[in-house]
Order: structure tokens, then C-alpha cells, then sequence
């Protein structure tokens, strides 16, 4: 069996156990369904569609039944995407840096009675092959845009090659081409943003639980700069999902305009028959060619068409 709760943990104990973490680290990121009825956040009743959308991904291209996959969670704050994926059978591995989430993310998984997952704090960017060994799938949700540049294409090479099938970059990106930055003879584009001011302490950095570990900026880099990277990396064909929606968690409006979720997958390239002069060919999106409408998302209708006697009656009185 994937999991078996265990007996040991009563409702009270829970209670009582759920509340000494939060005094200690504060609320949960996630609110994550534990027996009796508890939740992390007290069920807040809202809809988690971009896991909906990452474990859907996994599910169709994975090539197997998530029970015989393995999952790779980076940067997985509390939890709650490594716990699904176990729940669904997966053999399953979170990490994280901060001490706060990993006792969160293990108290869980212990009162769940999850056998088949587990947690590790690490800095992602010292997963390996040699440390990890191999994973049908990695996900990097929330991550990869809390990371200096450099560190971004240091973390891509890793996931490719640690990943059998399909990676998941689930992230922010620059809208706009504002800077520059250079690799390996090539050019990518994006925006600097900043995660701490330049004199916050360690501690400081540490209860910062949605910025990054301990860089005080990061990179966002465009889609077309995003897309080359990982087309660079050596994945066979990239993709971005749209379904499952994840607009703002079933409420209105939108979350965010520049947020997206990207899908890597790793196989052989298809050597072209009838085109042999596509088998050498390699092209770069240049950027903007990917930009969408900067127009504000609004749910104004537009204005009917004027009809044609009133368009004369107006050139008439000029």
C-alpha cells in the first residue's frame, strides 16, 4: 500500500502538534487535508487549480501510471504537491531549504502515514544525479524566478539530465526585454527583481517564506529567452499549458498575466524522411515573437457598430 495512517496520531495529538509548528513557524503556504476532518488552514475552501493543472500534466505524459512514477518536488515549501503525487501512489521526493517548511512537510507526511514519500532539506541547487539518481518526473513550481540567472540555466542542465521523461516549470516571467544577460556565446532577455533588501539579515531571509533563500535579486527572463533555455538544455519538444485553467483559483479576475507553466519532455529527436534539411536545423525564438496582449484583461463589452444612416448623419454635420 502507498500509505497507512498511523494509529499514534489521535485528533487532539494533531491539534495539538499542528499548533505547536505554527507558533513556532508560522501559518502554513498550503492548506493540506489531514485526518478528522483538519486542515493546515482550516479548509479555506479554495481550489487548488495549478496543482490540478501540474499533476494532470504528469498524469498525461509521463508515459505510466503515476503509482509507478518518480516524482522530484523542488523547492517544495509545506508540501502539499509532494503529498498529492504520494497519495497517488508515486514514490516521492520533496526538497527544501527552509527549516520551518521541512518540519511542516514531515509532520504531514507522518500523520498522513505517507511511506512513499519523502523529504529532504537541500538547496536545489546542489541536486545531482549522483545525489538523487534519476526521476520520471521533476517539478519546478514557484521556483525557478527566485533565482539569480546564472543559477537558472545551472538548474535546468541538472533537471534534464537527473529527469527520464518530463519536467514542469511552473514560474514568473519579464514581459518586457529590459536586460540582458549572456551565455555560452548566446543572448537571453528579462528583468531584474528583488527578493530582500541589501541589508536584511539571514534570519530575516529565513521568515521570508515566498522570496528566495538568500540572494537579495533574481532574473525573470522572458518567454522566448525561457523557451530557448530549455529548447538548449536538450529537451525534444517544449510546451505551455493552458488546460487545466488555472485563472485565480476559481475567483475572479486573474492572478497573474505573467506567470506560466512550461513542460520539458526528454526523448529522442525524430530524424525527418522527407526533410533532411530539417535534421540540422536549429532555431532561437527571438524575442517579442512570443509577447501576448500587454491590454489590461477588463469584462467591459465592446460598443455596438454605429449604424450606417447615423455614420452618414454624422460626415453630413461634419
Amino acid at each position: 500500500m502507498a500509505f497507512t495512517k498511523l494509529h499514534m496520531y489521535s485528533k487532539e495529538k494533531i491539534e495539538q502538534s499542528l499548533n505547536e509548528l505554527k507558533r513556532e513557524f508560522g501559518d502554513w503556504t498550503y492548506d493540506i487535508p489531514l485526518p478528522f476532518g483538519i486542515w493546515t488552514r482550516g479548509d479555506l475552501e479554495v481550489p487548488h487549480t495549478r496543482l490540478k493543472r501540474i499533476v494532470q500534466i504528469v498524469s498525461d505524459l509521463s508515459g505510466k501510471l503515476l503509482s509507478n512514477c518518480r516524482i522530484l518536488d523542488l523547492g517544495c515549501l509545506d508540501g502539499i504537491f509532494s503529498i498529492e503525487f504520494a497519495l497517488h501512489g508515486a514514490q516521492t521526493l520533496g526538497v527544501e531549504i527552509r527549516d520551518g517548511n521541512i518540519q511542516k512537510a514531515i509532520f504531514c507526511k507522518e500523520v498522513l502515514g505517507l511511506r512513499n514519500l519523502k523529504f529532504r532539506q537541500d538547496d536545489v541547487r546542489n541536486i545531482s544525479m549522483d545525489a538523487y539518481g534519476r526521476f520520471d518526473a521533476v517539478i519546478c513550481s514557484g521556483l525557478l524566478y527566485h533565482l539569480p540567472a546564472a543559477d537558472v540555466f545551472k538548474l535546468v542542465s541538472r533537471m534534464f539530465e537527473m529527469v527520464t521523461r518530463v519536467v514542469v516549470v511552473d514560474t514568473h516571467i519579464a514581459l518586457e526585454p529590459k536586460e540582458r544577460f549572456q551565455h555560452n556565446d548566446q543572448e537571453y532577455w528579462g528583468r531584474t527583481y528583488r527578493e530582500h533588501s541589501d541589508d536584511a539579515t539571514c534570519e530575516m531571509k529565513a521568515k521570508s517564506l515566498l522570496a528566495s533563500a538568500d540572494n537579495n535579486t533574481s532574473f525573470w527572463f522572458t518567454r522566448p529567452s525561457l523557451i530557448n533555455i530549455l529548447t538548449e538544455a536538450g529537451f525534444s519538444s517544449v510546451y505551455e499549458c493552458f488546460v487545466p485553467t488555472h485563472i485565480n483559483f476559481g475567483r475572479p479576475g486573474l492572478e497573474h498575466r505573467d506567470r506560466c507553466t512550461f513542460v520539458g519532455i526528454k526523448d529522442e529527436l525524430c530524424t525527418m524522411k522527407t526533410s533532411p534539411a530539417a535534421n540540422s536545423l536549429r532555431e532561437r525564438w527571438p524575442e517579442q515573437s512570443l509577447a501576448y496582449s500587454a491590454d489590461k484583461i477588463t469584462d467591459v463589452q465592446p460598443k455596438p457598430s454605429l449604424g450606417k444612416a447615423f455614420r452618414r448623419l454624422k460626415r453630413m454635420i461634419g
